[in-house]
């Protein structure tokens, strides 16, 4: 008796998975009541931008997520999108119904996520801009400024997985 193969079992599942208790799991907003959860990694920071001579000090608040897939090993900050969500407004309980996309296992691992937030403070410190318009006085035009962070200007705040509802 041949047997056949069956069609796949969907890799999502109705609830949750478990990481370690150390890693921040949270829910993005969203104005969706039913779908699928993916998980994200979501980054909030604030960036110092200083320059003495000019008297400048600025601090931005940041935050990014970028996708998480079943074969995510490392995060690519490259890859990440600029999000309005606040740590604050990041929810403690599912905003609507869905069933929810696997978890890779190197988002289990507090080693691997611990690895990943210093690479979201080392690609912050290297990839923020800061664009200030200064006059000077005998000039004719304004001088257009560009500041990045100067060593210690990036301060991470939060870095969680976060389940998006789509």
């Amino acid at each position: 008796m041949a047997v056949t193969p069956t069609a796949k079992a969907p890799l999502e599942g109705p609830t949750r998975p478990l990481g370690s208790p150390e890693i921040p799991q949270l829910f993005l907003p969203s104005t969706s009541k039913k779908g699928t959860y993916t998980p994200k990694l979501y980054g909030a920071a604030k960036v110092r931008f200083q320059d003495r001579k000019r008297k400048i000090d600025q601090v931005k608040a940041v935050a990014f997520v970028v996708p998480l897939t079943t074969g995510t090993r490392s995060v690519d900050w490259e890859g990440a999108q600029p999000t309005d969500v606040t740590q604050a407004q990041l929810l403690k309980d599912p905003p609507g119904e869905g069933t929810f996309q696997p978890l890779p296992n190197s988002a289990m691992d507090l080693q691997k996520f611990t690895r990943w937030a210093k690479n979201f403070d080392r690609w912050l410190a290297r990839t923020q801009r800061l664009e200030v318009t200064v006059s000077t006085a005998g000039q004719d035009a304004p001088e257009v400024l560009t500041l990045t962070p100067k060593r210690g200007g990036v301060s991470v705040e939060f870095v969680a997985i976060a389940w998006d509802l789509a």
